[in-house]
């Protein structure tokens, strides 16, 4: 029995329409992060099945219609569908480069059409551009490779797949055997088969795409503070108990800082929420740049943070946080145009034979940056300094 070619085309047409408006609806209910790429597919799958009603219609209707519409519909729907994989992948747009693609493909198919009729040269310059564009959707999945997940590889494989048919395509793009777009042969099968699958699977791909970035951030959101993207309190928590533990079994040095922004509030107050808002990101910043990439940094209150050293002694800690003050000091910040200091009160807690636990260890640590605060902040206190003095006023 022969592959009916317009049957085929009508077939994915609806299908194609059905699954674009499906995708409509459920738009909203996903991140902001995700709504544009999602709306690009969206608008691939509406247009796509256009460009294949009007194929099956051909003879029936205008060439100006079936051939000349269908195949710039055919090529924007295509272009829609990488764009949405690029902006998956946070890339640039490729809206001049597609103009110009799409102002090409109308004048080339009309002139092939009217001028110089030629269903050969309508095929190489269509399958050309379909085998390009699927490379580009590749190479917006690919990049940077060592993050491509499972899904994004299943798409990609099907688009691999895409351009080795558009190149056999293209091989064979005067088939004797085909006088018209609707003549069922070998080549036509293999074309539309791939056409009447390609909405489907690329979709389901794309949405299984949509699924892990969504759960991956939403482990993310758990795990860190959304402001300042550090640890929130329960990460560093789980954190801190693990390097104690480890630091207890291998007797390796460990200290903790407390730091508070001083007088964050009078920045709230005088310039506004968003103003404190970029202070305390800026803040982190100016931290990590004097921290290694073994320490560890999370938010555990408004202006509140703590700093977890790993294989560092008290002394070291001291110095680190002496050091993480005068950064600060030395650094301007402004909020528009106006200087606002950033000061630090810190207080250093480490490891030893009176301080064996978190709990200890956070709440010396606590107490130094409120004798901080207490002798006129932007200052080091040292937990250890306190008891010291407490044992010799005792």
């Amino acid at each position: 029995m022969n592959f009916h070619i317009p049957t085929a085309m009508l077939l994915t047409a609806i299908t194609t329409l059905i699954m674009g408006l499906s995708l409509a609806f459920t738009v909203t209910d996903y991140p902001r992060a995700l709504q544009v790429p999602i709306r690009q597919w969206v608008r691939s799958l509406l247009v796509s099945p256009f460009a294949f009603l009007l194929f099956a219609l051909r003879e029936r209707i205008p060439d100006w219609a079936s051939i000349v519409l269908a195949n710039v519909l055919l090529i924007v729907s295509t272009t829609l569908l990488v764009q949405a994989l690029r902006s998956y992948n946070r890339l640039g747009s490729l809206r001049a480069w597609s103009v110009a693609n799409i102002v090409i493909t109308l004048a080339a198919v009309s002139v092939m059409t009217y001028v110089w009729p030629s269903i050969a040269g309508r095929t190489l310059l269509v399958a050309g551009q379909l085998a390009v564009l699927f490379v580009f959707g590749i190479a917006a999945i690919y990049r940077p490779a060592d993050q491509v997940t499972n899904p994004e590889r299943m798409v990609a494989s099907f688009l691999v797949v895409g351009v080795l048919v558009m190149i056999l395509r293209m091989t064979y793009a005067s088939d004797p055997l085909m006088t018209t777009l609707l003549d069922s042969t070998p080549m036509q099968s293999i074309v539309f088969t791939y056409g009447a699958l390609m909405p489907v699977i690329a979709t389901s791909g794309f949405l299984l795409m949509c699924g892990q970035r969504l759960n991956k951030d939403l482990a993310r959101l758990a795990t860190l503070d959304p402001l300042t993207e550090v640890f929130n309190r329960r990460t560093m928590t789980d954190l801190a108990n693990k390097a104690v533990a480890a630091s207890k079994r291998h007797g390796r040095p460990l200290s903790l800082l407390i730091l508070d922004i001083d007088h964050f509030k009078r920045i709230n107050d005088e310039f506004g929420h968003e103003a404190g808002d970029l202070a305390l990101c800026r803040f982190v910043e100016l931290v990590r740049e004097m921290l290694r990439s073994s320490d560890v940094v999370a938010r555990i209150g408004g202006e509140e943070f703590v700093v977890l050293l790993p294989d560092t002694d008290q002394a070291s800690a001291a110095v680190l946080a002496e050091r993480i003050r005068q950064h600060l000091h030395a650094t301007e910040f402004t909020v528009s145009g106006w200087p606002v200091p950033l000061r630090v009160s810190i207080g250093v807690g480490s490891i030893g034979p009176e301080v064996s636990n978190l709990e200890s260890l956070l709440r010396e640590a606590d107490h130094a940056m409120y004798e901080a605060k207490r002798t006129g902040r932007d200052r080091v206190v040292l937990a250890a300094d306190l008891r010291a003095a407490s044992k010799s006023e005792s």
